[in-house]
């Protein structure tokens, strides 16, 4: 591989937090009471880098028959975190907000489907 360019990297001279970003596993789960999924919570600089010094509490809403797992409000750990969400046993929509402190709100989507009866 003689001269050809294998990886490139961008990275921020600036240290600024530019991006706050809420990043769930999974879209969809089974209304049974116990399916879950993880939602990733990071900082990043303007070219996507984790900022590992943005430590910023982040406060959550949920709406919907799920629970959420972890603390409220969330401090991030080296500009990253997560908590969980897990489904409840009603079929429906839930909607997971997180608000940073200065980057503003995200949301997330997720769908619970009926679980059938084998599953439960």
């Amino acid at each position: 591989m003689k001269d050809k360019l294998v990886i490139s990297k961008s990275l921020s001279g600036r240290g600024v937090d530019r991006k706050f970003l809420l990043i769930p596993d999974d879209v969809s789960l089974m209304a049974d009471g116990a399916d879950t999924t993880r939602v990733v919570l990071r900082v990043t600089d303007e070219f996507g880098a984790v900022r590992t010094y943005a430590n910023d509490p982040i406060s959550f809403s949920l709406e919907g028959p799920a629970t959420l797992i972890g603390d409220n409000p969330f401090s991030l750990v080296g500009g990253t975190g997560a908590i969980w969400i897990r489904a409840g046993e009603r079929a429906g929509n839930v909607r997971l907000t997180a608000r940073h402190p200065q980057l503003g709100v995200q949301t997330v989507d997720i769908v619970l489907s009926a679980a059938k009866d084998q599953e439960v």
